[in-house]
């Protein structure tokens, strides 16, 4: 009996300590969301001021000009007019675009392959880089208890990876696969650029959104590995059970 109770209470000690080294990473987790929801609203904000707000600003000028042309020069003003209402057009487009960023409406509908290839699309839709992709479909992969959050930062972390091809690289290449594993969903982003150093992740708004990536996969418990020297090469491995 008294060797049954050692046990018990060197089993309970065990689960004790387990619950203890668990406590600093939950709270890490903790402050790494709100970190990244910190981070997101700030890209918001400095995306909405650097085109829709100042772009907003300028059409203003361009009313109180043509408002100036009207009576003595209505040619002039018309052509005021027209160059607003395409100006205005642009900034409606570019709103859109910041909603659509913040919740793609096809993801409900289409899933998250569809939702990936329409968002690739729309990236390169002045054909200025060669996209290669190869995405499985892994909606059906996941615990239902955490399928949406999970597939959306699965698609955030890809297209901040994409985007940061896009603005960074200087290349003319971007290949993208994800892949559906027996355990994990493996995430390739790679790109025929010049490459950066990675100690320029996050300072003066260098590849921001890398930083953002690493948090993610941080919240998902899944790892990344980054070769930056000849273009920019990004592999992460996401469990499919992420409480694990």
């Amino acid at each position: 009996m008294y060797v049954n109770i050692v046990v018990n209470m060197e089993v309970m000690m065990d689960k004790i300590n387990d619950v203890a080294e668990s406590i600093p990473e939950f709270h890490m987790k903790q402050f790494s969301v709100l970190d990244v929801q910190e981070k997101e609203r700030q890209r918001i904000a400095r995306d909405l001021h650097d085109s829709s707000l100042q772009n907003l600003t300028h059409l203003v000028h361009k009313v109180e000009l043509s408002s100036l042309y009207i009576d003595h020069d209505p040619v002039k003003a018309k052509l005021e007019l027209a160059t607003i209402e395409a100006g205005l057009r642009k900034v409606i487009d570019d709103i859109r675009n910041r909603i659509y960023d913040l919740r793609p409406m096809t993801f409900d509908d289409l899933g998250l392959r569809q939702t990936l290839l329409n968002l690739f699309a729309v990236i390169n839709q002045d054909g200025r880089f060669e996209m290669i992709t190869d995405i499985d479909e892994i909606d059906n992969s996941l615990p239902d208890q955490e399928k949406e959050i999970s597939l959306i930062m699965i698609y955030r972390i890809i297209q901040e990876c994409v985007y940061n091809a896009v603005e960074h690289s200087g290349g003319d290449r971007i290949e993208v696969s994800l892949k559906k594993k027996e355990d994990t969903f493996q995430i390739k982003v790679r790109d025929n650029g010049i490459g950066f150093d990675q100690r320029e992740v996050g300072k003066k708004d260098r590849h921001f959104g890398l930083t953002v990536v690493k948090e993610r996969v941080f919240l998902l418990n899944g790892k990344i590995e980054m070769d930056t020297k000849e273009g920019t090469s990004i592999f992460i491995e996401i469990p499919k059970d992420s409480n694990n």
